[in-house]
């Protein structure tokens, strides 16, 4: 039974906690919070669970095996490292860290110290997303082209980052893993960003993103708060084919567009025919019915319990961060 303490009961939080209490083999020992409301909340939904606004309470629990850090952005650096030098494993909610070296120092010290370290791109555990790296993986796609990824919905009342610091580490998280997955290198060799402020004058609320990656991958990333309409749509341009992942389907999220027939490739032009073109043939893959968020909590007791490297360790987390951080480079220069 791995022992957990869960520090932040906001909106994530909360679910966190939900996930954990339903997890086999996962035992929260308690939840920390500054605030007495989110507290109550606790107690009242979960009247086993110790409730406290100590975090020091937990680091000090030799009964506290691991701890979830799902504090704003600003505080995981610090809430992370007392954590790691706590000897407790650490799972920690994206973004790792607001910088890259905050986030290659927790990295690297979670190996130092052999603690299993995950971060929060939940999407990885997605079906389709799974589904997705395995496809591209075996080759059947052929050569990557280009990835274009939306992600819109309206923002939080309240956010001490921007949206690029908000969405984006979903989109990038996806990108990372189906690339790495396949053995590309994630390293960029141009990038451009156009964005704006609607809503509020501090914070960017609306981009696109265009990467090129020196393995001769394009990306287009775009996130935006201003829109009311939520969209959740992923598009692989492939040597054989195209598939398109639209996460706010209840089902069908995945099809895959073959290439398609086009007559007027290499038409005969001695010759009297009709010039036509078409879509290819779509496959529908079935996938399996998994919540993201449950399976992202039983790897982390896995790991835990096995020491096997998780999928969303470290690296990957510092690799989202080394790229949010060229973005907001980029667009301090606008």
């Amino acid at each position: 039974m791995v022992r957990i303490g869960i520090v932040g009961a906001g909106y994530w939080g909360s679910n966190l906690i939900r996930s954990f209490n339903d997890t086999e083999g996962a035992q929260i020992v308690a939840v920390c919070d500054k605030k007495q409301g989110r507290l109550g909340f606790v107690e009242k939904r979960y009247p086993h669970i110790r409730v406290t606004d100590d975090m020091d309470s937990l680091l000090n629990d030799p009964n506290v095996d691991a701890m979830v850090i799902a504090t704003p952005v600003p505080m995981h650096y610090a809430h992370g490292k007392a954590v790691l030098e706590a000897g407790k494993h650490l799972m920690i909610e994206k973004p790792m860290t607001h910088n890259f070296g905050e986030a290659a120092a927790l990295r690297d010290l979670a190996t130092e110290k052999g603690l299993i370290l995950t971060v929060g791109h939940v999407y990885q555990f997605s079906p389709a997303v799974q589904w997705l790296a395995s496809r591209i993986a075996s080759g059947k796609l052929g050569k990557l082209f280009h990835v274009d990824s939306i992600r819109i919905n309206l923002g939080p009342p309240y956010s001490e980052v921007d949206v690029v610091w908000d969405l984006a580490p979903h989109d990038l998280s996806i990108l990372i893993y189906i690339m790495w997955q396949s053995g590309l290198s994630t390293e960029v060799s141009k990038l451009q960003v156009m964005g704006n402020n609607f809503v509020k004058d501090s914070l960017t609320d609306l981009i696109h993103i265009f990467i090129e990656f020196t393995c001769g991958l394009s990306a287009h990333i775009h996130v935006s708060w201003v829109t009311s309409n939520k969209v959740r749509l992923l598009q692989i341009s492939a040597e054989h084919g195209t598939v398109v992942f639209d996460d706010m389907q209840p089902t069908e999220k995945i099809k895959v567009f073959s290439q398609g027939v086009d007559t007027r490739v290499g038409a005969d032009d001695t010759k009297s025919v009709e010039l036509s073109y078409r879509p290819g043939d779509i496959f529908i893959p079935t996938l399996p019915r998994q919540e993201p968020l449950s399976a992202e909590c039983r790897h982390f007791i896995d790991c835990i319990e096995t020491g096997n490297e998780p999928i969303n360790g470290g690296p990957i987390g510092a690799e989202v961060v080394r790229i949010l951080e060229m973005i907001t480079r980029e667009m301090g220069k606008k």
